[in-house]
C-alpha cells in the first residue's frame, strides 16, 4: 500500500526532538510546527512519487544494543518567581499601553499603515496595515523610522526614501520610493504597568484581571519546562541508545526523508523571501548536505525508537498523549489527533512512549553520556526579523 510514511517519520522527529546532523555542528532538528505544516503539504500537493513501507525498509537492518539505565544530565526545572515576573515584563513590552497627548518618540512602539509606490504603482510587499513597530529598531530602511518620529496619533506622512544598493530585491534596490503612512496610534513600553489592563490586551478578554494572566504565565512556563525537560532528557538517551546499536537506514527512507525536509524549509524560505541555501545557512547554521545527514539520523534514531517500543511492548497512556499534545500546542491528545491525522498521532504517541521509557529508566548524572550534545525541541522556533518591503 502506497503512503506518505517519511512525512510521519519527519514529524515524529520534530515532536520528540530527534536531532540533526551529528557531529557536534549547530544544526537544529525541525520543529513539530514545522514538520506538521509539511505533513499538511504533503496532504495537499500534486501528487507525488512516495514508496511503500516495505520499499522504505528492506535495506534497513538494526541490532538493538543497550538503552536501559543510561545517564542523563537534563532534569526538569521548577518555574520561579523571578521567571513569572520576567515573562510579565517582557509582556509590557509587546503589548504596550496606547498614550495620547504627545508625538512620536524614539522607544515608542507605533501602529501604522503604510503603502510603498515605485513611480505612482505600489509593489509588492510594500503595504501594510496595523502594522506595530519600534521606532529605534532599525526593522525598516533609513528614513522610515525616522520619519514617523514626531508624527501624532491619527497624522498622515508621504516618506520620500531610497532602497539601499545592496537590498534583497533587485526590483526595489537602489531605487526612489514613497511611503504613505498613516499613524493609528502610539504605545508606550517604557511606563507600562502589569495591571489588569494589560491582562485584557494580553489575553483579550475585557474581564481578565492580573491574577489571571499571571496564573497563565505560570502555567505556560511550566508548560516549557516540561516541554524542555521531554526533548532534552528523551534526546539525550535516544542518542546513546543509537550509539550504542548498530543501524543501517534504507537509503530510499533516508532521500524521502530529505525530501520532506526540503520542502517544510522552502516554505519557511518562502515566507522569509530567500532561496532555501539562503535560509538554511543563516537560520539553521547548514547547509544541503548537512539536511541530508539530519534526515540520515533522524530515521536511524527513530528506528531505533521503534525497535524498544516492539521490544518491550511499549504504548502511550492517556496521560504521555496527553503531554505530548500539550507540548505541541495542543489543548489535549483528541485536538492532536484531530490535527494530524489518526495515524500520524498515534505513530507519534508510540514515540513519544519510548522517550518516556528511556527517561523513566535512566540515571541522572553530572556528566552527559556519550553522544549527548543536544538540538532544540518542539516549540524553540526559529527567529528572525521579518517586515514588508521596508
Amino acid at each position: 500500500m502506497k503512503k506518505t510514511v517519511r512525512t510521519a517519520l519527519c514529524a515524529a522527529a520534530a515532536a520528540i526532538a530527534l536531532t540533526g546532523c551529528g557531529g557536534g555542528d549547530n544544526t537544529s532538528a525541525a520543529t513539530a510546527a514545522e514538520t506538521t505544516a509539511a505533513a499538511a503539504s504533503e496532504t495537499t500537493a500534486a501528487e507525488e512519487e512516495t514508496y511503500s513501507e516495505e520499499e522504505l525498509t528492506d535495506d534497513a537492518s538494526i541490532t538493538l544494543g543497550n538503552y536501559i539505565g543510561l545517564s542523563r544530565t537534563v532534569e526538569k526545572a521548577d518555574v520561579t518567581e523571578d521567571q513569572i515576573e520576567n515573562m510579565l515584563q517582557y509582556l509590557c513590552t509587546v503589548s504596550p499601553a496606547e498614550i495620547s497627548g504627545r508625538p512620536a518618540k524614539e522607544g515608542d512602539v507605533v501602529n501604522i499603515d503604510y503603502v510603498g509606490t515605485k513611480d505612482g504603482e505600489a509593489f509588492d510587499g510594500g503595504t501594510a496595515s496595523g502594522y506595530d513597530l519600534t521606532l529605534g529598531s532599525g526593522q525598516f530602511i533609513d528614513g522610515f523610522e525616522d520619519g514617523v518620529i514626531g508624527m501624532e496619533t491619527g497624522d498622515e506622512k508621504d516618506l520620500n526614501l531610497t532602497f539601499p544598493e545592496d537590498y534583497g530585491s533587485e526590483d526595489l534596490a537602489g531605487q526612489d520610493v514613497v511611503f504613505h503612512v498613516t499613524l493609528n496610534a502610539i504605545k508606550d513600553p517604557e511606563n507600562t504597568k502589569v495591571d489588569d489592563a494589560l491582562a485584557r490586551r494580553v489575553l483579550g478578554d475585557m474581564t481578565a484581571t492580573v491574577d489571571k494572566l499571571r496564573d497563565q504565565v505560570k502555567e505556560s512556563l511550566e508548560l516549557q519546562s516540561e516541554s524542555n525537560f521531554f526533548n532534552g532528557a528523551g534526546t539525550e538517551l535516544a542518542l546513546q541508545a543509537l550509539e550504542n546499536s548498530q543501524v543501517t537506514a534504507d537509503p530510499q527512507a533516508i532521500e524521502q526523508t530529505f525530501n520532506d525536509l526540503k520542502k517544510t524549509y522552502q516554505a519557511y524560505a518562502d515566507q522569509y523571501g530567500v532561496d532555501l541555501e539562503t535560509f538554511l545557512s543563516s537560520m539553521m547554521g547548514t547547509d544541503l548536505d548537512g539536511l541530508r545527514e539530519n534526515a540520515e539520523n533522524v530515521v536511524r534514531q527513530e528506528m531505533v525508537l521503534n525497535a524498544i517500543v516492539e521490544k518491550e511492548g511499549l504504548s502511550a497512556t492517556d496521560e504521555q498523549k496527553d503531554a505530548l499534545a500539550r507540548i505541541n500546542y495542543y489543548d489535549s491528545a483528541d485536538a492532536f489527533i484531530q490535527a494530524v491525522g489518526e495515524e500520524q498521532a498515534n505513530h507519534l504517541f508510540d514515540l513519544a512512549a519510548a522517550y518516556y521509557y528511556l527517561i523513566d529508566n535512566s540515571v541522572l548524572t553530572e556528566e552527559p553520556g556519550p553522544g549527548a550534545e543536544t538540538e532544540p525541541g518542539p516549540g524553540a522556533e526559529t527567529e528572525a526579523e521579518t517586515t514588508a518591503a521596508p
